[in-house]
């Protein structure tokens, strides 16, 4: 049976998944803009096909309803970013409590939340990068449909 000091990182360990999150969320970042400029563009074009037929009103409401989520998801993982390189480059990657203290303070946590290892608010924040790449994707095949359906 695993100890707690057995299940821990070895020494160095915490530094090297926040730089690999904040990298993972650098990412993320650069899908999320990427998704932004077709959203952009995918305004553009429903606009200007709108007169032709109402579907290219729908797509475009569906592109700025898209491009709202990834803006708020923008705002997101800049955040997460900005918090994993200081936990990088900081002592306090060994005691996320600290974090969990300020984030509690801010408000920006939810109680239950305390108490989490470096590893598991890792694997939850490399969510942004699965959802930042879907709704890219989403804004291209919008693009896509746009195109083919004029």
């Amino acid at each position: 049976m695993l100890t707690e000091a057995d299940s821990r990182p070895a020494p160095g360990t915490e530094a090297w998944i926040a730089r690999i999150t904040a990298s993972a969320m650098h990412a993320a970042a650069r899908l999320n803009g990427a998704g932004l400029v077709l959203a952009m563009a995918n305004l553009m074009l429903a606009g200007l096909f709108a007169p032709a037929a109402l579907v290219y009103l729908i797509l475009g409401l569906v592109a700025a309803i898209v491009g709202a989520a990834q803006l708020w998801l923008l705002v997101r993982i800049e955040l997460d970013r900005r918090l994993f390189e200081a936990l990088a480059v900081s002592a306090d990657a060994a005691d996320p409590d600290a974090l969990d203290q300020a984030l509690s303070a801010l408000g920006w946590q939810a109680p239950g939340r305390a108490g989490r290892s470096l590893a598991e608010r890792s694997r939850a924040t490399l969510r942004f990068l699965k959802l930042a790449g879907a709704l890219a994707a989403a804004q291209l095949l919008l693009a896509l449909l746009l195109l083919l359906l004029r």
